[in-house]
């Protein structure tokens, strides 16, 4: 490991590593999106310099090996070679976190482009788990903590992780809201009783607050994410058309309820509402599990990728129901307000 002499800036960082995509958002104001999927390096044997271009950062090499990652691993990777982080794995220490500091190290690659001489930047991360795996809090810790080479094909430097927060996953969107963009105290948000559903890949997650407090009963997750809606829509195209899709082609029908076969675009209006009904049920059956009717709940921020799929459900049930701006953003932006929050003691 190089020995760190001279640091050259520091960075603070919201980091939300979804099952389905990384988020991070730093204290420079940058943004960065990306699939949370990789696959080992291959040869690109045409147009390799325009193609590293137009995905650039997305690719990294590390003690094993060379890797593509988000949307060039989605686009040059064959489907069946795809890896992606899902739910709970059989060593969550040595294969969970493994891809999740992999994946951070891209993150923090795209959040600093162009830097290529090796320089040591300071980092602070906070960041979150589902609700219930939040035992894996320390382990995820211990990985993030300390020196990383960072070599991708637009960025070399050592990150020097310093400091690591890691909260429940929806604490994030409640952070965004009871906090400013400062991490001072927001005066605008006057509910006691806060709850948040951040609708995710693999997990829908639900948190309580109560007045700062987290309210460890009434919280909770259940691994009937959106993947859920998106293998109903797989398994219908391919039975319709013969050919099994690709994730981006999932995806796209997903968020369009139209297919593009042969050139020529059709409706799947119906089979894309019949393939959200389980995710939409499960969604709510988990709120009235630990919330019942929510009487006592003042507010609930509905976030993560899959909330606008669902928050008509919600919103019919649950009348203080409220869709975050930006919801898939809403936990890395509230993971770095509290981090500014925390600088201030």
């Amino acid at each position: 490991m190089k020995k760190i002499q001279n640091s050259t800036s520091s960075l603070t960082i919201g980091l939300d590593i979804g099952y389905g995509v990384t988020k991070a958002i730093s204290s420079a104001a940058q943004t960065v999106l990306f699939p949370s999927v990789l696959g080992h390096a291959r040869e690109i044997k045409f147009n390799a310099d325009e193609i590293g271009a137009k995905y650039l950062g997305d690719q990294i090499s590390d003690e094993d090996g060379d890797w593509f990652v988000g949307d060039l691993a989605l686009s040059q990777v064959p489907s069946g070679e795809l890896l992606k982080l899902r739910g709970r794995t059989s060593n969550e220490d040595t294969l969970g976190n493994v891809f999740r500091v992999r994946l951070a190290k891209v993150a923090l690659g795209k959040l600093l482009p162009g830097r290529k001489n090796g320089d040591v930047v300071h980092v602070e991360i906070a960041t979150g788990l589902p609700v219930d795996h939040m035992r894996g809090a320390a382990a995820l810790k211990a990985a993030l903590i300390g020196q990383h080479i960072i070599r991708t094909n637009d960025t070399h430097i050592i990150a020097n992780v310093t400091k690591v927060m890691v909260m429940p996953q929806p604490y994030g969107t409640i952070y965004a809201n009871t906090l400013t963009e400062k991490g001072e105290i927001n005066p605008c948000h006057t509910a006691t009783r806060t709850g948040v559903v951040d609708v995710g890949t693999y997990t829908v997650d639900v948190t309580l607050d109560d007045s700062g407090e987290y309210i460890e009963a009434e919280s909770g997750s259940q691994e009937a994410g959106v993947y859920t809606a998106q293998e109903r829509i797989a398994s219908a195209l391919e039975r319709d058309y013969g050919e099994k899709p690709r994730y981006k082609t999932v995806e796209e029908v997903l968020r369009t309820s139209c297919i593009r076969i042969d050139g020529a675009a059709f409706g799947y209006e119906d089979e894309v509402q019949e393939a959200l009904a389980p995710l939409r049920s499960a969604t709510v059956g988990l709120m009235s599990e630990k919330w019942q009717a929510a009487r006592f709940v003042d507010v609930i921020y509905i976030s993560g990728g899959g909330a606008e799929l669902v928050f008509r459900d919600i919103k019919a049930a649950y009348k203080q129901a409220q869709l975050v701006k930006d919801s898939q953003l809403a936990n890395a932006r509230g993971y770095l307000n509290y981090a500014r929050f925390q600088s201030q003691d």
